[in-house]
Formats: structure tokens, C-alpha cells, sequence
């Protein structure tokens, strides 16, 4: 019994009067405060509106469609276009590559 709490005794008038006078009102902040992260938003994803960033989106769907359609050739039985695809992917991909990366890092 070292601390004892005190009970504060109110009587009923003083409780149920009208102290809204006396108590000041916290005004709200008038100022707009907007935050350092974006909204994560579609648009905000997907700036297609830069003509970069959908030059890099088109070449790179470029390169996964051709990717792809010399795999679909190799299995297709065609075998002299698939290795022709091949010849192009093996100079293409690595341009487009260093391509990206090089416009990633110029574009910091």
C-alpha cells in the first residue's frame, strides 16, 4: 500500500453542467500536408504517358514474343526457322539487355 489512489469526488450539478465554454476547441490543421510516397496506383505503375518507359515496355514484349515464338517453333517441327530465331535472339537479347540497363541507369 505504498501508492494510493485518491478518488476524486464530483458532485452531480458541477458534472452535468455546461463547461463548453470554458473548454477550448482543438482547431483542425488548415494546411494540406501531402506525403513523400505516391499513391500506388495503376497509372502510377504504369506511366504509359512516358514516352520512355513505353518505348522499354514495347521492346521488351518485343523480345519475350520473339523469345517465345522460337520455342513454339522448336516444338512445332520447324526446325531451320526456329534456329534462325535463334541466330537474331542471340545478338537481339543481349542489345535489348544492356539497352535496358544502361536506360535505367541514365534515367536515376
Amino acid at each position: 500500500m505504498i501508492f494510493q489512489n485518491k478518488i476524486e469526488v464530483i458532485p452531480f450539478k458541477d458534472f452535468m453542467s455546461r463547461p463548453a465554454a470554458i473548454i477550448q476547441k482543438k482547431t483542425p490543421l488548415q494546411t494540406n500536408i501531402f506525403s513523400f510516397i505516391p499513391a500506388i496506383t495503376v497509372k502510377g505503375l504504369l506511366p504509359l504517358s512516358d514516352m520512355g518507359f513505353t518505348l522499354f515496355l514495347v521492346a521488351s514484349s518485343a523480345v519475350v514474343i520473339i523469345a517465345l515464338s522460337e520455342t513454339l517453333f522448336a516444338h512445332s517441327g520447324f526446325i531451320e526457322v526456329s534456329a534462325g530465331v535463334s541466330s537474331v535472339l542471340k545478338f537481339a537479347l543481349p542489345v535489348a539487355g544492356y539497352g535496358a540497363i544502361f536506360w535505367l541507369l541514365s534515367t536515376l
